[in-house]
């Protein structure tokens, strides 16, 4: 009786090649899983900025003669004939200014304690009125400072300036808020490589940015 000793079976070149494809699948399908992590990420970014910008550009318009000069976080009242005038919201927006601002030597802040937004009262012929009252810009300046810090507790930074082809700075004509994150910077800047677009509004690549019109 002849018996058959030849055996088959899989030989070590044929397991190597099987591993490589199955690491070759695994890399390619967790790439694909990183890349969807980052775009969630970017389309949730993109949401916070886009709210952000809504906020500030009710806040604009709430305030359309809200008008100061000044530089840093402290303003004095101005009216929009001034050549130094800026927008109380886009003056405030843009100053390093996160907590609190000087407008005519009134703190204002966000918590307003000790100011003309406290809820400190006192009665004057029997009527219990406010013991200090907001001037607009004042309340536009807490407004702002308000959206500001909504920004700032999202990671975004966030500037108003006039948007390209724009020849006068007022709230009722057109400007632009910019909301930016990652290293991106709000601004707009034909020389700094890390500005979200240059000085005519065109998108830098790379760059992780916003940039609105608002009215």
């Amino acid at each position: 009786m002849r018996v058959n000793n030849r055996q088959s079976g899989i030989g070590l070149v044929e397991v190597l090649v099987a591993v490589l494809l199955l690491s070759v699948a695994v890399l390619g399908f967790s790439a694909l899983q990183m890349r969807a992590i980052s775009a969630t990420d970017e389309s949730l970014i993109r949401t916070k900025s886009l709210t952000i910008i809504r906020n500030l550009a009710e806040v604009m318009r709430a305030y359309p003669e809200a008008y100061v000069t000044g530089s840093g976080s402290s303003f004095a009242k101005a009216v929009a004939s001034d050549n130094n005038a800026v927008p109380t919201v886009q003056a405030v927006v843009s100053s390093n200014a996160t907590d609190s601002v000087t407008i005519d030597s009134q703190v204002v802040s966000i918590v307003g304690t000790d100011s003309c937004l406290s809820t400190t009262t006192k009665t004057i012929e029997g009527k219990e009125i406010a013991q200090q009252s907001c001037d607009i810009n004042q309340l536009a300046a807490r407004d702002a400072l308000i959206v500001k810090k909504m920004a700032k507790d999202q990671d975004l930074s966030v500037s108003i300036v006039m948007c390209p082809g724009t020849s006068a700075q007022a709230i009722q004509q057109q400007m632009c808020v910019i909301t930016a994150w990652s290293d991106t910077k709000a601004i707009l800047d034909d020389n700094d490589s890390k500005a979200c677009a240059s000085a005519n509004g065109v998108y830098k690549t790379g760059s992780h940015c916003l940039i609105s019109e608002a009215y």
